[in-house]
């Protein structure tokens, strides 16, 4: 039996490192993207409760600010984030879709509006207009040091 434990560990990770390799060479990088500036910051355990807002975190955690660029006809990549994500449009239009809606429908975010990400939801922003489209973005719930957005592939369900 205590030689059928490491075997089972060894079967375990090679399974993981195969997928993790999957992933990455199935992954769409971002086109037309830059990340001006990003900040980073780890933050102790907080609860707040208001009448219209909760939010409590439980552990120490990274919280990252990022400004991102998307020039005309850029993207973002396939990707997802381990922690809600505050977005806040400043110029252009940002169109977000979403692996999950199978028609792939397109959700516009013009200067001035915001959106919220759901964790792990794979999503990808684009700019489809003629000026380039800035925005603000918060991500919550990052592991201290860790990654607070993570490279997906194409989810087959949208034409580009």
């Amino acid at each position: 039996m205590k030689r059928l434990i490491p075997l089972a560990t060894v079967a375990c990770l090679a399974v993981g490192i195969a997928l993790l390799n999957v992933e990455t060479t199935q992954a769409t990088p971002p086109s037309g993207a830059t990340a001006p500036f990003t900040y980073r910051a780890t933050v102790d355990s907080y609860h707040f409760d208001s009448n219209d807002y909760k939010i409590f975190q439980k552990n120490s955690e990274d919280v990252v600010m990022r400004q991102i660029v998307l020039a005309p006809g850029g993207n973002n990549g396939w990707h997802f984030h381990p922690g809600p994500v505050l977005t806040i449009v400043t110029q252009g239009t940002l169109t977000l879709y979403e692996a999950n809606d199978p028609t792939c429908a397109p959700h516009n975010y013009s200067a001035g509006q915001g959106f919220v990400e759901t964790p792990l939801d794979v999503h990808i922003a684009r700019n489809e207009g003629t000026v380039p489209v800035i925005a603000v973005v918060t991500f919550l719930d990052v592991p201290i040091g860790g990654a607070f957005r993570l490279d997906a592939p194409n989810p087959g369900n949208c034409p580009f």
